[in-house]
């Protein structure tokens, strides 16, 4: 019995040192390469999904704030409910609830608007770099 825990407990180790080594060999591994040779193709496929891979990027990235700020207001709205609805006894998930769906519905039009525009950018650079592929196939 006590040689089977040791069988056991040295072939875990030996397991855990070959996974670790694993893991180091994959991190020194210099992952800007991957992206070098996306970049460096011709393929007309490739450039299209990096092109367009970008303009996700980027409208993530414009849009981050727009939809944290929409958040921030919300919750504030959310709080101010709740500390109203607590001082006056009553249900705060209620008064919670109701105002988020006020505060969702106020601060609607400004965040569809802000949303448009940036979904506009990048429905045309997906678009675009559709087009460039499509007339590079030709």
């Amino acid at each position: 019995m006590k040689n089977s825990i040791a069988a056991v407990a040295v072939l875990f180790s030996l397991l855990g040192g070959a996974a670790q080594a694993q893991i180091n060999a994959s991190a020194a591994m210099p992952a800007p390469a991957a992206k070098t040779a996306a970049a460096a193709s011709t393929d007309p496929i490739v450039v299209m999904r990096a092109e367009q891979r970008a303009a996700r990027t980027e409208f993530n990235n414009t849009v981050r704030p727009i939809r944290a700020e929409r958040a921030a207001t919300i919750k504030a709205a959310q709080d101010k409910a709740g500390a109203e609805a607590k001082a006056a006894g009553k249900d705060p998930l209620v008064a919670r609830r109701n105002a988020r769906a006020e505060a969702t519905a106020a601060t609607k039009a400004d965040f569809d608007a802000k949303m448009k525009a940036a979904s506009e950018t990048r429905s045309a650079a997906m678009a675009a770099a559709a087009a460039k592929r499509a007339a590079a196939a030709k």
